[in-house]
């Protein structure tokens, strides 16, 4: 939650603390530490002591929950009609548009997760992003499911075949009828399964989320109150904090209230931060890794060479030259994430309100001994946390999805060599060697390494010109990487069933330990 966010109204505040809004028992983890029992021989100041237990006692009250305003959305209807709740903040939005926002929650006991982002962001940006973290189970199913029937129809001769492709694999040599089905099937399927994945959510009964736009009222001024100063009790009954990252994030003083208040009431409860800028750089290199593809289905129908020549494949990886560049330029919001939390002052955050900067700091100070001891925190054990994780990394279901587009052209080809009458050794050395070995294992090597190069050489240049001859140099060595693996790829499982199997295996072996490290979660 940001600034203008639907934490924010138009209403004057006033500037004391709220009062107690709820009624719920203390939580038994949350007991006040400074009741500790005196002993006969420690001379104690009643007057400072019982100051300090009424206010602990009093921060302890803003992690109560008010039940009756407890509510939810699911998180595919979140993401229906295009994301719109994302969209806009409820600050822009008209009185009426306000007012309809209520109805579109549903009250609960739990939320599975509750989201923390901040408004200065984008909506669409968080929309993509969530796309890909909810919707890639069903992107993959639907994918395979389109592809396996492609690949059942065309083995079978019910698709037509207009293109030839040269086989020449193991002893069998000859011009085999070929058709792109399953690569256009496929990248058709994943456009269109990633748009409609929210409904998928929607009938699989989704997450249960908080999202401030809906959880809170944004027409009634009293509700609105309760639910702004009732976040804490909303953060003690999340099972999980989703933090959608953006620059912005650390700022905003009510961000970072979220992080303070969910830590203190959940102390072993899952932090998963989601830089942005992931989804989009998959987003991009999904679709050069598609546009790749097409590249080499234009080359093989006007047959302007051998498919592992080496203008062919400069011409096939020559939309990921221009992706490189857009890579490094959003890796650098990993290395701004990083200096945020290296340098975060909880005195600099922003906040809209004053009663409100109040009400957050007092309760920080109260929960973690001081806003210096808070800030430390953010500062020492969180951080190092965050970059002892890889939740900036490329996830391998991301990769997967962005591998397809290749994937399904090795399908194709496979299915050239059964419409060709293929012997079983040709076709099983061209679906392990090429198919899995190269098209997949390889390919998800090749984005992990410039995935790597893009974040090591992320800061920019001296100059334009410096910068854009990195990124050049960059998409060198990731095309060197390529060609290599096709070339190699080639020479084994076309002379040897074993040689392909061979490379598979070791390229598999490869993949599991570039993309083993897959946890997202922060614990204290």
């Amino acid at each position: 939650m940001g600034s203008s966010s639907s934490c924010c109204c138009d209403k004057k505040q006033d500037d004391n603390l709220p009062m107690e809004m709820v009624r719920a028992q203390p939580m038994e983890a949350l007991k006040c530490e400074g009741e500790l029992p005196p002993k006969e021989d420690v001379v104690i100041d009643t007057s400072v002591a019982n100051y300090i237990r009424k206010s602990y006692l009093e921060a302890m009250k803003i992690l109560q929950v008010d039940n009756s305003i407890a509510r939810g959305i699911s998180v595919g209807s979140s993401l229906g009609a295009g994301g719109r709740l994302w969209q806009t903040s409820p600050v822009d939005m008209d009185e009426d548009s306000r007012s309809r926002l209520w109805d579109k929650s549903k009250p609960v006991e739990r939320f599975d997760v509750f989201f923390s982002h901040s408004w200065r962001t984008p909506g669409k940006w968080k929309v993509l992003s969530l796309l890909f973290q909810y919707g890639w189970p069903f992107v993959m199913v639907c994918w395979a499911c389109v592809a396996g029937l492609v690949f059942v129809l065309g083995a079978f001769g019910l698709l037509s075949t207009p293109l030839i492709f040269n086989a020449d694999v193991l002893d069998f040599k000859k011009a085999c009828p070929f058709a792109p089905w399953v690569y256009l099937s496929g990248i058709f399927t994943v456009l269109i399964s990633l748009l409609l994945s929210p409904y998928w959510l929607y009938l699989r009964r989704s997450p249960n989320c908080f999202l401030d736009v809906v959880s809170i009222n944004q027409s009634d001024p009293d509700l609105m109150e309760r639910g702004i100063y009732g976040l804490g009790g909303f953060l003690s009954i999340s099972n999980e904090l989703r933090v959608l990252w953006s620059p912005p994030y650390l700022s905003r003083l009510w961000c970072v209230f979220e992080l303070a208040a969910y830590r203190k009431a959940n102390p072993s409860g899952p932090v998963c931060v989601k830089p942005l800028f992931v989804e989009r750089q998959a987003c991009l290199l999904m679709l050069g890794s598609y546009a790749g593809a097409g590249i080499f289905c234009v080359v093989f129908a006007v047959r302007l060479g051998l498919r592992f020549s080496l203008p062919v494949t400069m011409l096939t990886v020559t939309p990921l030259l221009f992706i490189v560049h857009g890579n490094r330029m959003f890796m650098r919001e990993k290395h701004e994430l990083i200096a945020s939390l290296q340098n975060f002052e909880v005195e600099a955050a922003e906040c809209r309100l004053q009663s409100d900067r109040e009400f957050v700091l007092s309760a920080i100070a109260a929960w973690y001994g001081s806003e210096e001891a808070f800030t430390e925190y953010v500062r020492g054990p969180l951080r190092q946390e965050l970059l002892g994780m890889s939740m900036t990394n490329l996830p391998l279901s991301y990769a997967l999805i962005i591998a397809a587009g290749p994937f399904g052209i090795a399908l194709d080809v496979v299915l050239a060599f059964i419409r060709g009458g293929a012997p079983l050794d040709a076709i099983l050395s061209e679906f392990i060697g090429s198919c899995l070995g190269w098209a997949l294992f390889w390919v998800l090597l090749c984005i992990k390494v410039m995935w790597w190069l893009c974040d090591r050489y992320a800061a920019a240049r001296s100059s334009k010109t410096a910068d854009y001859l990195t990124s050049l140099g960059i998409f060198m060595v990731f095309f060197v990487f390529f060609f290599a693996g096709a070339v190699i790829s080639d020479i084994l499982y076309t002379t040897s069933l074993w040689g392909g199997v061979g490379f598979s295996v070791v390229t598999l072996f490869l993949v599991v330990l570039a993309y083993g490290k897959l946890p997202c979660r922060v614990r204290p």
